[in-house]
């Protein structure tokens, strides 16, 4: 009985540090999407194409596509706004890069964002490229999500395809 209590005692502290650590991978086997995180917890994450949820990656040239973060906690809450930050850099296959933008969010640095309104969504786009690129091009998009006040990251990749 003792040992059992013992066990019992050291897999609720073994699932206790895991949750208090935040740090874990998912991979969208439809989509590719692949998130890597450090510190935040992550509810769900998406694709969405014309105001729709989406696990196809291909992109009309003009067109945007949203990736979308949602249940996001982990930031450092001050005065009930956190400080995200977001980077996206998308480059084609021949490593040109399309879109690098380091900081999405500066503007939030002095005054910061509801917090419930970050766990609820964070979103990154991407315009497709409308001229200079072939049907069939492939982009690889890197986005960085990260607490200005804190240490959580996340970090994901995509490939996409211009129809």
């Amino acid at each position: 009985m003792k040992r059992t209590k013992i066990m019992a005692t050291l897999a609720i502290s073994a699932l206790l540090l895991v949750i208090s650590c935040s740090v874990g991978a998912k991979k969208d086997l439809l989509s590719g999407l692949s998130i890597k995180y450090n510190g935040f917890t992550v509810g769900n994450s998406y694709l969405v194409k014309d105001n729709k949820q989406t696990t196809d990656v291909k992109i009309q040239p003009g067109k945007v596509i949203s990736l979308v973060f949602s249940d996001l906690g982990g930031f450092t809450e001050l005065e009930g706004k956190a400080y995200p930050g977001a980077s996206i850099l998308v480059t084609d296959s021949k490593g040109k890069t399309v879109l690098d933008m380091p900081d999405l969010f500066t503007q939030y640095d002095s005054t910061g964002v509801d917090i419930a309104l970050v766990k609820q969504a964070l979103s990154i786009d991407f315009t497709a490229p409308a001229s200079g690129y072939e049907k069939g091009e492939t982009f690889t998009w890197k986005s960085k999500v990260w607490d200005k006040k804190g240490k959580s990251e996340l970090n994901a990749d995509l490939q996409l395809e211009l129809e």
